[in-house]
């Protein structure tokens, strides 16, 4: 009888306790909904009926692609997270009855989509999720049999991209929580040096605001413990031991906490993907000088330099050097540039949570920021800063269109700006010092004018009335301004004491007849008519224009 294919992923770097990555439960109907690790011990164990051969022709095109894609170089974590997928295609596959071949599998994901579709109604969070999950694996089958038209495109699914805030305390509630959670991570890192790591417990983690944390290491603080029989005999001599021992054994926490740290701040300052972050090396490094900071290289051999992995502000390239001295003293053999280890023994580069981050964030009562939102802030913040889209997408490593549908988020204050600007450059309409608005700023006063006109300068609310820019609104705010004005001119008039040689009339009162004109013309038109009798009852009455009402009081004291 001849055996059935091998569809194990060979040489994926597997942790200790990791079941390789395999799709031969796809042979098997009814397999593929049970976890991984038990799925290949059923096939071990030879307790099941022999594979179907109907499925193995699509079953190693999907293997025969997925490996191809490691082999190019695709993110490991990205075909684990399609062959997941696929396996749950298959697991629903069964559970209705389908028959999984390369004739039917079209038809198989079509109908999955339509279900996802269904159970994802009024959740827009699941109805992202459903198709990002549709969309991976729609990629696979593209792939696997050559087709011309996406198979994504029959789908129901469709991306519905989430709105985004325009809030004006959004953007800032942001970057203030990330400030403070940085602060937290370089305490973390002055806190966990090589001589506090090997010291004594606990490790006191000191914070720049005045609060402190102890941790014990993987050991029970003493104040958790009830009685006092961890203070005699064996317990007591084991607690010695475990403080005395400052190897990786007992001090991989705080040896993990503090590479957390550095992990995060390597981040949020370089803009490294973090999948990236967790392959690179470590090595001696050289730094290039750029503006505003370096190129760092890392050295292959003596005089000889590679490709520059990452930029560094110069301010963050003493922080960096700092924690290669304390990671080459505690990990002098060559490995991983952030070597996370547990007695678990992951994958090197499985992505960590961050747990013992976010552990010490809780206690402080600071949000916890993931690195992606970090990249994502200092892309932001780059942006901002810069002005310049295409020097961002390079620093970010992305291309520009990008960058702006991806990455962008909406800022309130710069929106703002960008808003006044556009209208001071476009909108021919601006607030003038007196009543009404402008339409070019540049006073234009008339020819013959008496003697004493005010003059439209642009600074005097009365030369706005007298200049040629000047116009007048269609509402009864303006007509009430204009009215209020009016009042404010006679009470200046009234106060004024002319002398016996005094023959021209006074500003003011040019200024009253010129709004007297505007408001008698303004009697001649049906819509404006009622407001005019509005505004007069309204002085009457006290009731000024907040515009002029300031001035209106301090006239009537000087009175």
């Amino acid at each position: 009888m001849r055996s059935p294919p091998d569809l194990t992923f060979r040489g994926q770097p597997y942790g200790r306790l990791e079941t390789p990555w395999s799709l031969n439960s796809l042979l098997y109907k009814g397999l593929s909904e049970l976890p991984i690790d038990q799925a290949t011990a059923a096939i071990e164990a030879s307790d099941l009926s022999p594979p179907l051969q109907a499925r193995e022709d699509l079953a190693i095109r999907f293997f025969e692609h997925l490996r191809g894609a490691l082999t190019a170089g695709k993110s490991g974590k990205t075909v684990k997270c399609s062959y997941q997928i696929l396996r749950s295609l298959y697991a629903w596959a069964d559970k209705n009855n389908y028959e999984m071949t390369a004739t039917t599998v079209e038809r198989v994901f079509l109908d999955w989509t339509d279900w996802l579709l269904d159970n994802s109604r009024g959740n827009s969070t699941g109805l992202q999720t459903a198709f990002g999950r549709a969309t991976r694996i729609a990629t696979v089958i593209d792939g696997v049999l050559d087709r011309d038209r996406r198979i994504m495109s029959f789908s129901r699914l469709r991306k519905k991209s989430s709105p985004k805030n325009w809030g004006k305390a959004a953007d800032k509630i942001n970057f203030e929580n990330l400030f403070e959670m940085g602060n937290v991570l370089l305490d973390l890192c002055e806190s966990l040096s090589v001589e506090n790591v090997k010291g004594d417990l606990p490790v006191m983690l000191k914070f720049r605001t005045g609060e402190t944390i102890e941790h014990w290491s993987k050991l029970i603080p003493p104040s958790n413990l009830k009685g006092d029989w961890h203070l005699k005999g064996s317990s007591l001599r084991k607690r010695k031991a475990w403080v005395e021992d400052r190897s990786w054994r007992t001090r991989h926490p705080l040896m993990n906490l503090r590479i957390e740290a550095e992990l995060l701040i390597f981040v949020a300052q370089t803009q490294s993907n973090l999948a990236q972050t967790l392959d690179m090396k470590n090595g001696r490094f050289a730094y290039q000088s750029y503006s505003g900071g370096y190129h760092c290289k890392k050295i292959f051999k003596d005089r000889r330099q590679g490709e520059v992995e990452f930029n560094v502000y110069s301010e963050y390239r003493a922080h960096f050097e700092k924690y290669l001295a304390w990671r080459n003293e505690l990990y002098p053999e060559d490995g991983l540039l952030f070597p996370l280890s547990s007695h678990f023994h992951r994958a090197p580069t499985t992505s960590p949570n961050f747990r013992g981050v976010r552990n010490v964030l809780e206690k402080l009562n600071i949000p916890y920021t993931s690195p992606r939102q970090l990249r994502l802030s200092k892309i932001n913040w780059l942006l901002r800063k810069t002005r310049d889209p295409e020097l961002t997408a390079e620093m970010g490593q992305h291309d520009e269109l990008t960058l702006l549908l991806n990455y962008e988020q909406p800022n309130h204050q710069a929106a703002a700006a960008e808003l006044t600007r556009y209208h001071q450059k476009n909108d021919p309409a601006f607030s003038p010092p007196g009543p009404g608005v402008c339409v070019k700023v540049k006073p234009a006063g008339r020819p013959e004018a008496p003697k004493n006109l005010p003059k439209p300068d642009c600074v005097n609310p009365a030369g706005c009335l007298f200049c040629d820019h000047h116009r007048d609104i269609e509402d009864l705010d303006h007509v009430w301004s204009l009215t209020t004005y009016r009042y404010l001119k006679s009470l200046e008039l009234a106060a004024h004491r002319p002398t016996g040689a005094t023959r021209d009339k006074h500003p003011a009162e040019m200024t009253m007849e010129r709004v007297t004109e505007k408001l008698e013309l303004f009697k001649t038109l049906p819509k404006m008519s009622p407001w005019v009798d509005e505004s007069a009852v309204r002085i009457e009455e006290g009731n000024y224009h907040p515009k002029w009402a300031g001035f209106v009081t301090l006239m009537e004291l000087r009175m």
